[in-house]
């Protein structure tokens, strides 16, 4: 039996939700694929991955919003929801100047964000010029912190956590590590409710990094 493309992986995930009782889509747009022409554009400027050139040859990004019908606000903050927002290739790939980095010096200058499910955070790759660049979780005003993945490997966890309202923090060690309080409340709140929601959940696939903050 053929295994599923990446995208179709998205496309059932993305049905199953829409089908779930316990939750409402509010999003699901997947783009047509990149052209040709703006993947070979990139390809010339980047070390550019086959997983990435599967993925935009597939759907040159997506977006898919959902949260829970019952209790989507939670009383300790946060929401019971998910988000993903893939972007687009040529806006991946390009100049993040004045809204990631401010100049040539900053350490930041390097990330170019690939998923950026809310205004102040996104998933960004690290393109360093290494030939599989990683992806770091960033957030406004905290230091970026790697995810221990790959784009392919980014793309996995999506499929796995569904989006849900910052995941990554279950995997990012925070800036500044309070060992009486380990557990921020987005990553309680995701650790709790996805089990409630998806009975095929894993904790063990949501293992905290070591402190790699750059």
């Amino acid at each position: 039996m053929k295994a599923e493309s990446i995208m179709e992986q998205f496309r059932s995930m993305l049905t199953d939700l829409k089908n779930h009782s316990d939750i409402n889509v509010n999003i699901g747009q997947v783009n047509p694929p990149a052209t040709e022409e703006e993947i070979s554009e990139i390809c010339t400027k980047f070390n550019v991955t086959p997983a990435m050139i599967d993925f935009y040859g597939q759907a040159n990004g997506l977006k898919i919003q959902w949260e829970r019908k019952k209790d989507k606000k939670l009383p300790n903050g946060g929401l019971a929801g998910g988000y993903i927002n893939l972007l687009p290739i040529k806006e991946v790939f390009s100049d993040w100047k004045n809204i990631i980095y401010l100049n040539d010096s900053d350490p930041r200058k390097p990330l170019h964000p690939l998923d950026f499910f809310i205004e102040e955070a996104c998933a960004a790759l690290y393109l360093d010029g290494s030939d599989n660049s990683q992806v770091y979780y960033y957030a406004y005003g905290e230091k970026m912190s790697s995810l221990g993945v790959d784009f392919e490997g980014y793309l996995k966890m999506l499929l796995k956590s569904r989006g849900f309202w910052y995941w990554h923090k279950a995997i990012a060690q925070p800036e500044y590590f309070n060992p009486y309080v380990p557990m921020s409340v987005e990553e309680k709140n995701f650790r709790e409710i996805m089990p409630q929601l998806f009975p095929d959940f894993r904790q063990s696939d949501f293992q905290r990094l070591n402190d790699n903050n750059v």
